[in-house]
């Protein structure tokens, strides 16, 4: 059940379109003074709206097995997934799922422990992505992985501290991309089961980059790929 508050100062305009947006989805809208909104976002940006969601609606591990054998976006190109483990800064997190609306990943598959859930905060620093992302939430991120390769999809894991380049690597299959956490990496077991492993040439003198960052890299890089492979 979704409530929208609004300020109750805003231009009347505003105020009207709102007010038939909502009614087009069949909810109310309560307009109350601007410190209220303050007060529930913990911020004073909110431009004069707010919205309380329902818990986001994560996909299950059944729900992963159906998605591998008919992806959401794949189209011409293979298919293309995320796995998060254990990134637990909201802001990291948000960023990756704008990194994955970008590069039209098909899914993100994030661990129950440890890791960040979708909040207000991841929210806006994906920049509304995660409103077109579907993110599944599995007990042990193992056995999604062994649901992946089981349906054909190479699982490579960004880490610094791989041997092989992500520009020598061939990324044109149906791949799943393993982005660990920046504190210790991708967790052993679930290292052990990747296909592949990949570090980004660093040219600089920086040898890391956070999360987000990385994601991003390899991920236009396997789109890259992967659109090369199908002649685009």
């Amino acid at each position: 059940m979704v409530e929208l508050l609004a300020d109750e100062d805003l231009p009347e305009e505003e105020r009207i379109a709102l007010q038939c947006l909502a009614a087009g989805h069949e909810t109310a809208v309560q307009l109350v003074p601007a410190k209220r909104l303050t007060d529930l976002c913990r911020a004073d940006d909110h431009q004069g709206f707010l919205a309380r969601m329902a818990e986001f609606p994560y996909g299950t591990l059944d729900d992963l097995k159906a998605c591998v054998v008919d992806p959401p976006h794949t189209g011409a190109a293979p298919p293309l997934f995320v796995i998060c483990d254990r990134i637990q800064d909201a802001y990291n997190f948000g960023a990756i799922l704008r990194c994955c609306d970008a590069m039209k990943v098909d899914s993100v598959i994030i661990g129950e422990r440890s890791q960040a859930s979708v909040t207000p905060h991841v929210a806006r620093s994906s920049a509304g992505a995660v409103n077109y992302q579907s993110i599944f939430r599995v007990r042990e991120l193992t056995t999604a992985v062994d649901v992946l390769k089981g349906s054909g999809v190479k699982v490579v894991a960004a880490t610094e501290k791989a041997v092989a380049s992500l520009w020598e690597t061939n990324l044109r299959q149906p791949l799943a991309v393993v982005i660990g956490t920046e504190s210790t990496g991708i967790a052993p077991e679930l290292l052990s089961l990747c296909d592949l492993q990949v570090s980004i040439p660093m040219l600089g003198r920086v040898h890391s980059l956070n999360a987000a960052v990385a994601a991003g890299i390899v991920l236009c890089e396997c789109r890259r790929q992967q659109a090369t492979a199908a002649g685009h």
